[in-house]
């Protein structure tokens, strides 16, 4: 049976520390509750107050899910010290790219940034796929600059560019 160590104990405590001051609920787009718990746990079976309208949905943006992304990277790299054969991280490293190549305007720009901040190695032919996303996210801006989802790929490409350059081979 493996224990967590010393240090990995008081990561994870200073994270949930972390994860529970009202900053980190503004990068989780809640920052205008008093408890994340209240909206966490709500549902209209038992609070009959509660509609989807009756509280009004932040934009998450991408920055925040970069921070984000960072510290949960943080905590998994912290538990998977203790776990000599933990493969969490390629799984998630997996998932991260196979949302990120793959058309989806509500998931593409998320998974591009996440695959950004958790990829410990990159290849050309990924930095390629990634220039031609952002590509094609310019011509759609080009064809009607109010597309609010071209602006946003653009924006989680060029994050994800940037946190993978420093990996590329000079």
């Amino acid at each position: 049976k493996l224990y967590p160590t010393e240090e990995t104990k008081q990561v994870l405590r200073l994270s949930l520390t972390e994860f529970s001051l009202p900053k980190f609920y503004l990068l989780f787009g809640i920052s205008k509750v008093k408890s994340a718990a209240v909206i966490a746990f709500r549902s209209s079976y038992r609070d009959r107050s509660f509609s989807p309208g009756s509280y009004e949905r932040e934009t998450f943006a991408l920055t925040s899910l970069e921070t984000v992304t960072e510290a949960l990277l943080e905590i998994m790299e912290a538990c998977m010290r203790d776990i000599p054969t933990c493969k969490w991280l390629d799984q998630w490293t997996e998932l991260a790219q196979k949302f990120a190549f793959q058309y989806n305007p509500s998931l593409q720009p998320r998974a591009l940034v996440v695959f950004g901040c958790i990829s410990k190695r990159v290849s050309h032919g990924q930095i390629k796929q990634i220039i031609r996303i952002l590509s094609k996210g310019l011509e759609s801006c080009l064809k009607g600059p109010d597309n609010y989802n071209s602006q946003v790929l653009i924006e989680a490409t060029v994050i994800a560019l940037t946190k993978l350059q420093p990996l590329l081979n000079k």
